[in-house]
């Protein structure tokens, strides 16, 4: 059975310029029963390195087609090309593949190959890519991608980083790109418009078609044919606000031919509503080097966000192991908000035991988690005079809070002994703290007993994280948590991101985090 990756062509993508062929059922089918090929009208193959994947999609319309299969052949670039099957179609001679989608209800995408060109390829060479689709009870249907070797490679230039933006406050950016390949884009260009959450894009031009969601901004098309060497911007900035809370984050765009393969986050479906003003165009701007082909920039409010440390209390008797949860709590009003972005973390904490006391729960020698780090606390060695742990929530909302528990030895009683945990905000991305008071916590010890000598540090200890939700207190110590509303265990979950790991072994408990960073495929 084909392997089938669902993608932006649906009934949109006529807005998009792709091509759709399809012919009468005759009586021996089924009645009503036809196939819809929709393929791109265009593939440009770049004259070294490799093509995008091809798109490919195709629709039972009117009812169910059964034993459905597509022959793409594109042989006629013999000499010009190779291909690389990127899904689960197989190879039925040089240049040509068969995909067998089986029953087909609806309509499915498929992904059959990426081409590579040759060494005799030079820019300027053409080319076929044709398909035929079958069916048990369908009529058979074609089509064709028309292939350019050194088609138009449209580069995009960077955004600026922006500063000091007011909470709530307008801001402008103005996309633009320039044709840095050996062919034009004839037919025009696309323009998609991506961005982080916490800003909202102003629904301007009629030409353009927004998303009910921000963070997915729009997509707009413009008929301007642009010619090798030339460069272009919007004529008007696109106008955004920034939430309230927002402290951080980035918009990211990216163009290409209309015709040609759409990137793959593009689904015309997302974006239901259509702007009411002047339709955007393209005004002509100098070309140079500051065309890199990376659409993205980040921006900063002025929005702070309070941290206030959380403390403990070391309660039992001298010689006894006890546990105590320590952390950070985000008061506000600001979020961190990082996903997708290059920060690790939102700041730290460090956390220092009181005198007579001795940190036990801490990592042995080499133990490591897979697929990454298993604890978000340094040093990982037990008996450390301090530990700096991450908050590593990257998604660090209002009311959020970040736990970690250790396990620690009463050693002896020192009268009026403290301890401390202290907020540390991210230095390259401060939340700003105008309230020092509440920065430190001190972790207090009430211990019964007499002094007694001091064994060596535990190295072996158990490790959990938590992080609290909005509103939650101090967190707890085990157990699925959430933060800001996201699932701790889910592949978005604020601290328990991707590759979380949870060591076990017997004896004290302290808990770290395990967690790597995912990153979007987007134009940035």
């Amino acid at each position: 059975m084909l392997k089938i990756r669902r993608t932006w062509r649906t009934a949109a993508a006529a807005a998009v310029a792709t091509a759709a062929v399809a012919v009468g059922t005759p009586a021996a089918h089924a009645v009503g029963t036809t196939l819809v090929l929709d393929a791109q009208e265009n593939y440009y193959l770049p004259t070294a390195g490799e093509g995008p994947n091809l798109d490919l999609g195709i629709t039972a319309s009117g009812g169910d087609a059964h034993d459905v299969s597509v022959a793409v052949d594109a042989s006629s670039l013999a000499g010009k090309a190779t291909l690389v099957i990127t899904g689960d179609c197989v190879s039925t001679g040089t240049l040509k593949v068969r995909c067998d989608v089986g029953p087909l209800s609806g309509r499915e995408s498929i992904d059959p190959f990426f081409l590579k060109p040759t060494a005799a390829a030079k820019a300027g060479d053409t080319g076929a890519i044709t398909y035929t689709a079958t069916a048990s009870d369908a009529a058979t249907v074609t089509g064709k991608t028309d292939v350019l070797v050194g088609g138009p490679k449209l580069a995009t230039r960077p955004y600026p980083a922006l500063q000091s933006i007011a909470p709530g406050a307008v801001f402008e950016r103005t996309p633009a790109f320039a044709d840095t390949g050996p062919a034009s884009a004839d037919k025009g260009v696309m323009l998609l418009v991506q961005d982080s959450e916490g800003v909202s894009l102003a629904r301007d031009h009629s030409n353009c078609h927004y998303s009910d969601r921000p963070a997915a901004g729009a997509w707009c098309r413009f008929d301007t044919p642009v010619t090798p060497g030339a460069a272009y911007e919007t004529t008007a900035p696109l106008r955004y606000t920034a939430s309230t809370d927002t402290m951080y984050g980035y918009n990211t765009y990216m163009v290409w031919p209309v015709g040609a393969a759409a990137p793959d986050s593009f689904d015309p479906a997302n974006f239901p509503e259509t702007g009411t003003g002047a339709p955007l165009g393209l005004k002509p701007v100098a070309s140079g080097s500051g065309f890199t082909g990376s659409g993205y920039g980040t921006f900063a409010t002025t929005q702070r966000a309070d941290y206030q440390a959380i403390g403990d209390t070391l309660e039992g008797k001298v010689g006894e192991t006890v546990s105590i949860t320590v952390g950070v709590r985000n008061n506000g009003p600001g979020r961190m908000n990082f996903r997708w972005m290059d920060p690790d973390d939102s700041g730290t904490f460090v956390v220092t035991p009181p005198a007579g006391t001795t940190i036990t729960g801490a990592p042995g020698p080499g133990e490591q988690g897979d697929p990454g780090p298993l604890w978000n606390c340094t040093p990982g060695k037990a008996g450390a005079k301090s530990y700096t742990c991450a908050i590593a929530s990257t998604d660090f909302r209002p009311g959020d809070s970040v736990s970690q528990e250790f396990t620690v030895r009463i050693d002896r009683v020192v009268p009026g002994a403290r301890g401390s945990v202290r907020a540390v905000q991210n230095p390259e991305y401060p939340n700003r703290d105008d309230d020092a008071a509440n920065d430190t916590a001190a972790i207090a010890v009430k211990a019964t007993g007499s002094a007694t000598p001091s064994p060596s540090p535990s190295a072996s200890p158990s490790a959990t994280a938590t992080m609290s939700p909005s509103g939650s207190g101090e967190g707890t110590s085990g157990g699925t948590t959430t933060g800001g509303g996201l699932a701790a265990t889910g592949a978005d979950g604020v601290l328990l991101r991707a590759g979380t790991a949870v060591l076990l072994v017997a004896g004290g408990a302290l808990v770290f985090l395990a967690a790597r960073r995912s990153r979007p495929q987007s134009g940035r």
